[in-house]
């Protein structure tokens, strides 16, 4: 090979092997990247806003948020209890001495302990008619059981929320593990709520669906993978929605008929693509804020204790923690007579009333 040609074989080598490095850094860099094709390549489910909002429900196609706090008002943190009030009756000096046997405590009776604000003490110095009271009466076999307002019952052995202090438990962000601790929660009092389960995660977690829908609770749209629904088009704001119907009639055989946009986002817009697909957007009246309270579950208690009859209480069915502090509530809420049920069934009471 004459000179000049070795040198020409070497120099297409060069440029050979350059090109290849430089194929291989494109290719690593095209790897690399993301797009917004990638269908699920890092979905968060249940992203929190930059300020929560304070939602309230919505009964179907009233277009109205009844019972909704005014812009820019926080949930009331609840002040802790009073101190238990005693009373200490002290006999007068020159009282004769009971004789052996005899009970301790004078023969009249003992001053009634003080009612908390809005009812009066039961005979039993606990609680009548649902309102709290502070006092802790002491611990006795023949002490008369408090006098709360129980629910009243329908024919259908459903409670009758237009006669009884309903509350609807909602939980968004499932369905997933958690799930299942929130039911057996649920079940243990007697109580049932309504999911608003992600449709991305329905195929993922084909036995919770059975067994939320399976156990009376009611399962409803929380679109598919949890957008901010004001950022869509109307195209896409419908799949949101298609897409998790499809999902949920498929899993357990029911179409929804509520939906809740992630994080109340919503406009006059995704309440038309709710009502196009049949589906009545429902917000919140409570905001319990459990994502904040998860190294707090004493906190969430107060929190959730806050509730009112025929208010709609907003939760995450993905915090163990929220879970704990819902057991707690529904404890003390029952001892005032609370009964929890569905969205659909408080929302027949209201349009009932």
């Amino acid at each position: 090979m004459r000179p000049n040609q070795s040198r020409k074989v070497r120099n297409y080598a060069v440029m050979g092997s350059a090109v290849v490095v430089a194929g291989a850094v494109a290719a690593a860099c095209t790897l690399g990247g993301s797009s917004s094709n990638d269908a699920g390549s890092s979905l968060t489910f249940d992203p929190l806003p930059s300020s929560a909002p304070s939602g309230a429900s919505a009964a179907p196609s009233a277009g109205v948020n009844p019972g909704k706090l005014p812009n820019g008002q926080p949930a009331a943190t609840p002040a802790p209890p009073a101190p238990p009030t005693m009373t200490v009756v002290v006999p007068p000096p020159n009282a004769p001495k009971p004789a052996a046997g005899a009970p301790t405590v004078p023969a009249g009776p003992a001053a009634p302990p003080t009612p908390a604000a809005g009812g009066a003490p039961s005979n039993g110095g606990g609680q009548q008619d649902g309102a709290p009271s502070n006092e802790r009466p002491a611990p006795s076999s023949s002490a008369a059981p408090s006098q709360v307002s129980k629910p009243v019952m329908l024919a259908d052995g459903t409670v009758d929320c237009a006669k009884s202090k309903c509350v609807a438990l909602t939980f968004s962000g499932g369905p997933g593990p958690a799930t299942r601790q929130f039911l057996q929660t649920l079940d243990a009092h007697d109580a049932h709520g309504t999911f608003f389960v992600t449709g991305a995660q329905v195929n993922l977690n084909p036995d919770i669906m059975t067994a939320i829908a399976g156990t009376g609770n009611e399962v409803g749209n929380g679109t598919w993978t949890q957008p901010d629904m004001t950022t869509l088009s109307d195209a896409e704001g419908t799949d949101q929605l298609q897409r998790t119907n499809e999902a949920i009639r498929n899993s357990v055989g029911t179409t929804p008929t509520l939906f809740r946009p992630m994080g109340g986002h919503t406009s006059p817009a995704v309440v038309d693509a709710g009502k196009r697909l049949g589906l009545s957007q429902i917000l919140w009246d409570l905001d319990s804020r459990d994502y904040a309270y998860q190294g707090d579950p004493d906190g969430l208690t107060k929190v959730l204790l806050q509730a009112k009859p025929g208010q709609i209480v907003m939760l995450h069915d993905t915090f163990e923690a929220s879970a704990t502090a819902l057991d707690r509530t529904l404890t003390e809420l029952e001892k005032q007579g609370y009964a929890f049920v569905t969205v659909s069934q408080l929302l027949r009471s209201r349009s009932a009333g």
